[in-house]
């Protein structure tokens, strides 16, 4: 699976989970201790137009942070409608010819176009698993996507590239699901 085709994974399966979230779960806690659904739907919505803004040289629409909310809510009493235009934003800057090559400059300073978008993705799975499991959904995602976001976390993420916004990883068996070990990986109890 080369790198847009795990973003494109990852944007359509969890579209699936966003889909399922309703008004009344905006207020429920979820994985993310920090952030309650809305917050965390809005994460993922900004991290979308980051990519996007990223993939494009422009500036993003909305100023968030890396492991941080945008500056305002983007998702209101539609999380459904406000990620599928940020994933077709998303979608659409990857997916013009050249725009996964190079470096980019990120808020991490300069990196490859492919990493900022591998961090995109990551970010978006583990989310997506986070939205599932506070909205009591089934967290049925690619698989192959799944394995491919797993490789990248075990590379980018190490105890010296952890920080303060990763927490340490939870012990998972090497015989787990690939999604409890990525999970596991992140910090989160599968």
């Amino acid at each position: 699976m080369d790198t847009y085709q795990a973003l494109d994974a990852a944007i359509s399966s969890t579209g699936t989970i966003i889909e399922g979230v309703t008004p009344a779960h905006l207020d429920r806690p979820t994985p993310c201790t920090a952030w309650d659904v809305r917050a965390l739907s809005n994460h993922v919505v900004g991290t979308l137009w980051a990519a996007h803004a990223l993939l494009t040289d422009t500036p993003p629409p909305y100023s968030m942070g890396p492991g941080s909310l945008p500056d305002t809510d983007l998702v209101g009493d539609d999380p459904a409608a406000a990620y599928k235009e940020a994933a077709d934003a998303a979608r659409t800057a990857a997916s013009v010819p050249g725009a996964l090559e190079g470096s980019r400059q990120s808020p991490l300073g300069e990196m490859p176009a492919g990493m900022v978008i591998g961090f995109a993705t990551l970010d978006v799975v583990v989310h997506g698993w986070d939205l599932a499991r506070a909205t009591d959904q089934s967290a049925s995602l690619d698989e192959d996507m799944v394995a491919h976001c797993l490789g990248f976390a075990q590379q980018a993420i190490t105890d010296q590239t952890r920080g303060p916004l990763i927490a340490a990883p939870v012990p998972v068996p090497d015989s787990a699901p690939t999604m409890d070990r990525l999970v596991g990986h992140m910090g989160r109890q599968p």
